[in-house]
């Protein structure tokens, strides 16, 4: 089946997964005691980027799963190259 991501027309939605992926990244990283800033920022960029995928109405023609799965693999995909 192929994605319901399109690299060029849903270059913001990736960009905003990739920013998901480099908090989550960093505070995976982080070996401080003091964590929570790291996973308030996690959290914000989750929400950012699940507010702007409502926003584009893919969840709403594809469900959320489907929406949130392709546009991971996508992001991952342009990490990659």
């Amino acid at each position: 089946m192929a994605s319901v991501i399109d690299p060029e027309n849903h270059a913001d939605l990736i960009g905003l997964q990739l920013a998901v992926f480099a908090a989550d990244a960093e505070l995976h990283a982080y070996s401080g005691v003091e964590a929570e800033p790291l996973r308030e920022a996690v959290r914000q960029a989750a929400a950012v980027k699940n507010a702007a995928l409502a926003e584009s109405g893919l969840p709403g023609e594809h469900g959320w799963h489907t929406a949130e799965q392709d546009l991971k693999q996508a992001a991952r995909a342009a990490e990659a190259g």
